[in-house]
């Protein structure tokens, strides 16, 4: 996984290596967004703790 920087430096989110997977954490929730073959995306949130 490769972080992802806005321009004050700071973290906004994870990118995989393909680029096919963007996690962006905010507290206890993770959304995870997956670029799909067909061109669309699936968009998941989980809480963790």
């Amino acid at each position: 996984m490769e972080q992802v920087k806005n321009l004050d430096d700071k973290r906004v989110c994870d990118k995989s290596k393909d680029s096919k997977v963007i996690i962006i954490r905010k507290k206890d929730c993770i959304t995870r967004i997956t670029a799909n073959a067909d061109k669309t995306l699936n968009i998941t949130h989980e809480y963790v703790k």
